[in-house]
């Protein structure tokens, strides 16, 4: 568990944090040693769209900053980010450096964050991931939070921003900002848990935005999905090595392959159940919260 080293980094930054919540359930009782921490317990496990939620229920400022507690962010990472909400963004999503702690850790890494790589340039993104993200309270305001339907922690941000997205904000991807990321899946098992997850909710934010993603209509059948999942997911990868950056990392091909094949296999499963379907509920609003 990483959450004393990821409290540690966000304490130690260039730039102060005005306030820092974490949510969920620490039964290690971590958050509850640091000073300077406020700690919101969920009492039961929720869903990461939950949980940010009631985060951002209870923040205060005008900029809101996530990362998530297998991340290490570098010492200049909120000092990055309120420099560009400065010079006028409203959305940023930063760089994530691969940091797994062995083979599966690490192909699972690849895999997920290839688009958000240390190295890439700045540009604007279809969509950002909530391990390194700023959003400007109006933003949220507009365009409400998380939807809560989405279990565990698989595409509920990438339904999130996108939403910004259609809402006129643009998605700024800023390598500057950086953390590094440390993800506990360090098994086979857990590797094909996480993917299979990420297929099951994923393809439904594919079929809500069909338009932005350019969703083909095979997606929409479960049994094409199971038939041409290994060449899904062959030219998924390919597309990834395409960039002669990932050349170093080539050992990872073969988890990087299984891993897409699993993401249609999970995707084949929810739109057999039509959960695939399931339209987006109306946005929980927030409330403009201010400091006593």
């Amino acid at each position: 568990m990483t959450l004393g080293a990821t409290l540690e980094a966000v304490l130690g930054q260039t730039r102060r944090a005005d306030e820092i919540l974490v949510v969920g359930r620490d039964e290690a009782g971590v958050s509850r040693r640091v000073r300077g921490v406020s700690f919101i317990d969920t009492g039961i496990p929720v869903c990461a769209a939950a949980a940010r939620n009631r985060g951002l229920e209870a923040s205060t400022g005008d900029i809101v900053v996530f990362t998530d507690s297998d991340c290490i962010p570098a010492a200049d990472w909120l000092e990055t980010h309120a420099r560009l909400h400065a010079s006028g963004a409203d959305v940023v999503g930063g760089a994530v450096l691969l940091n797994g702690s062995n083979y599966w850790a690490q192909s699972d890494n690849l895999s997920l964050f290839h688009e958000f790589m240390v190295g890439h340039e700045p540009s604007t993104r279809l969509f950002l991931p909530t391990l390194n993200l700023s959003v400007r309270r109006a933003v949220i305001e507009q365009v409400g939070l998380f939807d809560e339907s989405f279990p565990g922690a698989a595409a509920e941000d990438t339904d999130w921003t996108i939403r910004m997205r259609l809402a006129g904000y643009s998605l700024r991807f800023e390598p500057a900002a950086v953390v590094a990321h440390r993800p506990m899946r360090t098994t086979l098992v857990d590797v094909v848990r996480h993917w299979w997850k990420l297929g099951y909710s994923g393809i439904r934010v594919r079929h809500r935005y069909a338009e932005q993603f350019k969703t083909p209509g095979l997606a929409r059948n479960a049994l094409m999905l199971r038939m041409l999942s290994p060449l899904i997911a062959l030219q998924a990868t390919a597309r990834i090595y395409a960039n002669r950056m990932y050349w170093s990392c080539l050992w990872f091909l073969p988890v990087v392959y299984a891993t897409k094949v699993i993401y249609c296999l999970g995707a084949a499963a929810s739109v057999q159940s039509r959960y695939a379907f399931i339209g987006p509920a109306p946005p929980r609003r927030l409330s403009r919260r201010r400091p006593d």
